[in-house]
């Protein structure tokens, strides 16, 4: 890595970290907007889904134009967009405006993440799995730590004083704007002229282990909403207070993000399938001791099985890139947006039989249905390195071609 590479790819994990801080500040907020705004359970648990229409699954558009254009706008500006909108929380005066807020807001983190990630892995150059490992981490580091600041700053100033976080995205994207110009990557200049057309061709030559690790993000990050949906509720029922609900919070997703760093570097000296598959065996029953245990077990149990359960994002995009490495970014939309979109869905889903069976009963069934991720990781391809050769020698005979 260049020294200037080195500026732009700190930069923009100092982007990441700040964009995933906002995304994750609402689910503390989450049983005082209930009251405040006199909710029900299910308009609550509808919230992340409608967030994630905006942040999640339109990240695959952004990701075709950001191929397509190289939008540098996309990532520069999303943590200001983000931070404006979504530092209007507290103050919402209803729930429809409340959903307004938090989808104006989703298109900032949304906008982020595809072009963010395809120039963090650019500069990265050979290391591209320990590069992504470092920025999805940044990003799960700043998720971990949103719930505990806004639990500081609303016991500081109340609900209605939420906005002053807006000045932190603002500053970023300043930051950003100055040391974060476009990469000079071949594969964007390349990228530029694409249509659809050549993004299903590329498609179809990996669609099996594509769709396997398309499939092993839904469940995992399907996990994870409903562990950030329930978890305050659950802790609530429990005596925790909003600070204390922070907290627990924030140690169950700053081990993922230690996790996800981790997974990145031992992808390297092991596969990224191996990774994959132990991980997916790990983190279920982990998650299910810590639901059904109480007190300090509990919140260690929860933070070993999030760490198991977040140790593949960074290592299943990077390898979802290295299968198409001329869609780098669309395909980590796809990944890091649509998958996530769609996990997403599974709190409002599993909101049915929350009055039935609670809280706990829920997240153990939630929990254990993520060793499906395990029989996904089982039937990935066994030689990673055997197959990039090949897509990637397929790569650059087309272009050949096509000079």
């Amino acid at each position: 890595m260049t020294a200037r590479h080195k500026l732009t790819f700190a930069v923009l994990c100092a982007g990441h970290f700040v964009n995933d801080a906002y995304s994750s500040i609402i689910f503390p907020l989450l049983p005082l907007l209930k009251q405040r705004l006199d909710l029900t359970t299910s308009q609550v648990f509808w919230l992340a889904p409608l967030y994630a229409i905006s942040s999640s699954l339109m990240q695959p558009v952004y990701g075709f134009i950001s191929d397509r254009y190289a939008r540098r706008s996309f990532a520069v500006f999303g943590p200001a967009v983000t931070g404006i909108f979504v530092s209007m929380i507290g103050p919402a005066p209803s729930y429809g405006m409340l959903i307004l807020i938090l989808m104006a807001g989703g298109i900032g983190i949304g906008a982020f993440h595809p072009q963010g990630a395809a120039m963090a892995t650019a500069a990265s150059g050979e290391r591209r799995r320990v590069g992504m490992a470092i920025f999805s981490a940044s990003g799960t580091v700043g998720y971990s730590l949103g719930p505990v600041a806004i639990a500081l700053i609303y016991a500081s100033f109340g609900l209605d004083r939420t906005y002053y976080i807006a000045i932190v995205g603002l500053l970023m994207t300043a930051v950003m704007f100055r040391y974060c110009p476009p990469l000079e990557d071949k594969r964007v200049a390349h990228t530029s002229g694409e249509t659809k057309w050549r993004f299903i061709a590329a498609l179809k030559k990996v669609w099996k282990p594509i769709l396997l690790l398309y499939l092993i993000t839904v469940i995992r990050s399907g996990l994870q909403m409903t562990t950030n949906n329930y978890l305050p509720f659950l802790l609530g029922e429990r005596g925790y207070a909003v600070t204390g609900t922070g907290a627990v919070m924030t140690v169950f997703l700053l081990l993922g993000g230690v996790g996800g760093l981790a997974g990145g570097f031992i992808a390297e000296r092991v596969s990224g399938r191996a990774v994959t598959l132990y991980s997916g065996l790990l983190s279920g029953p982990l998650m299910v001791a810590a639901f059904l245990t109480s007190g300090p077990l509990s919140v260690i149990l929860l933070a070993l099985g999030g760490f198991m359960l977040l140790s593949t994002l960074p290592v299943n995009v990077a390898m979802a890139q290295e299968f198409m490495p001329e869609h780098t970014s669309t395909v980590s939309a796809w990944m890091m947006g649509a998958a996530w979109g769609v996990g997403a869905l599974a709190p409002p889903a599993l909101d049915m039989f929350v009055p039935r069976f609670g809280f706990t009963t829920v997240l153990v069934f939630a929990s254990s249905a993520t060793l499906l991720s395990a029989l996904f990781a089982y039937l990935l391809p066994r030689d990673e390195s055997a197959h990039r050769r090949v897509v990637q020698t397929e790569a650059v005979t087309a272009h050949a071609a096509g000079d």
